[in-house]
């Protein structure tokens, strides 16, 4: 299933409480180069080695192709009320997938909760070396969870949040070992507000579509006073 395939069923399948919006057109943004596209396979294909062979839940990297099928991401805030758009033009889109799996929407036994850290951080090391090594401004990542859902991150503020380099490098072990408390807690940190639950696609006043995202774990609560949360 090429992306865009991918794209559009996780808007018929995509539910949410969250009222659809109407989408901005996103700034104009430069394409992707040739090159960097070509790079991000090898990317995926280094990451691929060294996630699958992970005893009894090995991680593959299915795909990286560019986000320009999409004009953007429309991406909810936290609290719901607004929305961020990132350009899509001149991003990178990779899918993780259980091994002997079928993505996206893997069977239970094979599908991974959100919460999972270990899908989180090749997702996020996926970003890492694609910011490092590309010119691509955003990095999507689709995960082995039973309902779509993707980690969405920009360049620039990856760059402000971390040092990518010490990050990538830190993180570029053996991920059958488990980090150390005070790394896990920065990779939990950096992809729990970036982790989203797709709305579908919205068009744009240009006539392209934008990929819409409500966060999975939002600052609404519930009539309980327990945090919303898309499953």
């Amino acid at each position: 299933m090429n992306l865009r395939s991918t794209l559009i069923a996780g808007a018929l399948l995509a539910v949410s409480a969250v009222t659809a919006f109407p989408v901005q057109a996103s700034p104009t943004a430069a394409a992707l180069e040739p090159r960097s596209l070509q790079h991000a396979q090898t990317i995926r294909a280094k990451l691929d080695a060294r996630y699958r062979v992970l005893p009894g839940r090995g991680l593959v990297v299915t795909e990286a192709t560019s986000t320009g099928v999409v004009e953007s991401f429309g991406l909810l805030t936290p609290d719901l009320l607004d929305a961020r758009v990132l350009p899509a033009d001149k991003g990178i889109w990779y899918a993780i997938c259980a091994v002997r799996a079928t993505c996206p929407y893997p069977v239970r036994r094979f599908a991974r909760p959100a919460a999972d850290l270990v899908p989180r951080r090749l997702a996020l090391e996926l970003a890492l070396h694609t910011f490092l090594e590309t010119s691509a401004d955003v990095v999507a990542v689709s995960l082995p969870t039973p309902r779509f859902i993707a980690f969405v991150v920009a360049r620039q503020e990856l760059a402000r949040e971390v040092d990518m380099p010490t990050l990538a490098k830190a993180l570029g072990g053996d991920p059958s070992r488990a980090l150390p408390p005070s790394l896990a807690q920065v990779v939990d940190r950096v992809t729990r507000s970036r982790v989203f639950l797709a709305m579908g696609l919205e068009p744009t006043l240009s006539g392209r579509d934008s990929w819409v995202g409500v966060p999975r774990w939002s600052t609404v609560t519930s009539r309980a006073g327990s945090p919303v949360m898309h499953r």
